[in-house]
């Protein structure tokens, strides 16, 4: 998901979602959860939830998407899980919330953008989202209808704007090169010692110099969590994996100071060919969310944007609800392939 600023609950829940919407392949700021210095709604009416440009979004088809999130962490966790409050004070209602709202703004904007660049479904896409929303539609039962109080119409419009913002995402990402060489996804095996004081850290070079053995070293003084760790190209800034990938299997680093404190790495392992090949989609990945964000953004400084707080705080998770019924992404997945 975009990087919205929303914050988190738990760490594992972020962990947990990551990955679940196309929003997860770009870098920016959601328009409407910043804000972006637009004062909250006051004319949108009940039934809006937010405006994106002039598009707006129906209260509805928010809750469409809030059940599909409540669906996948009841699952996870268990009902319970929705009493809860966590550290800072917020609960999982609030954080679901904020994730539906989220998405949605997301899809908004790449629909806006698809529409500018004349990025269109097909005729048989279209049916294929009125088969989507039949189906959807079909499986819940009488008090998710209730809850929802939304026609197989308004679902098929949710089915088509989720599915032309995958089409934009694709269409957008057509240019981006899929080939990725070893060196660029190289993936290098290190140990490290990381220490709070400078002079430590030099004194612990020289000793290195003066023939000690690393790991022994590391076991006596290395104050993180972690000894042994895989190094990519994009797991420090650019000046501290320069230094690093300049060594050579057996090589050891100079003191590198980084977030604090004092670091020394030994390369055990200058090329891991299995964990390199593995990276290549991390690093293709990351090709297309440059290549997504670079459109992303441009627009998200033009849109204006309107988030109708007044009801959007008035919904809320129905923890009654059974949640047997197939999830709105599910749908999508079996007819039109991964989202995110």
């Amino acid at each position: 998901m975009l990087k919205t600023g929303i914050q988190k609950i738990q760490k594992n829940y972020k962990k947990q979602i990551a990955g679940m919407s196309l929003a997860a392949l770009m870098a920016g700021t959601a328009v409407l959860v910043s804000g972006c210095g637009v004062p909250v709604l006051s004319a949108l009416g009940r039934k809006y939830v937010f405006k994106v440009g002039s598009e707006k979004c129906p209260e509805k088809e928010a809750k469409v998407i809030l059940l599909n999130y409540q669906k996948d962490y009841s699952s996870l966790y268990g009902i319970d899980m929705w009493s809860n409050e966590y550290e800072d004070g917020n609960s999982l209602e609030d954080y679901v919330k904020d994730l539906t709202i989220s998405q949605l703004a997301e899809v908004y904007t790449l629909d806006i953008i698809a529409q500018e660049q004349e990025v269109t479904l097909t005729e048989e896409e279209t049916a294929q989202t009125e088969t989507a929303a039949k189906e959807f539609m079909d499986g819940l039962d009488d008090a998710e209808q209730s809850y929802l109080d939304v026609s197989e119409g308004d679902v098929q419009d949710l089915y088509e704007r989720y599915l032309l913002a995958r089409k934009l995402y694709t269409s957008l990402t057509e240019s981006v090169s899929s080939e990725v060489s070893d060196d660029e996804a190289r993936v290098m095996d290190m140990k490290q010692i990381c220490v709070s004081d400078e002079k430590t850290a030099e004194g612990i070079l020289s000793q290195l110099a003066a023939g000690a053995d690393f790991s022994t070293l590391t076991a006596a003084y290395n104050q993180a969590a972690a000894t042994d760790l895989h190094v990519t190209r994009t797991t420090y800034d650019e000046g501290v994996c320069d230094q690093l990938f300049a060594l050579s299997t057996g090589a050891c680093s100079e003191v590198i100071a980084m977030d604090g404190a004092y670091y020394i790495f030994y390369c055990v392992n200058a090329f891991n060919e299995e964990l390199t090949q593995e990276n290549k989609s991390n690093v293709l990945t990351q090709r297309m969310e440059d290549a997504v964000n670079s459109a992303y953004s441009s627009y998200t400084e033009q849109l204006a944007s309107e988030l109708n707080e007044d009801v959007w705080n008035a919904v809320t998770v129905d923890t009654s609800l059974v949640l047997e019924g197939a999830s709105f992404l599910e749908i999508y997945q079996k007819y039109f392939g991964e989202f995110a």
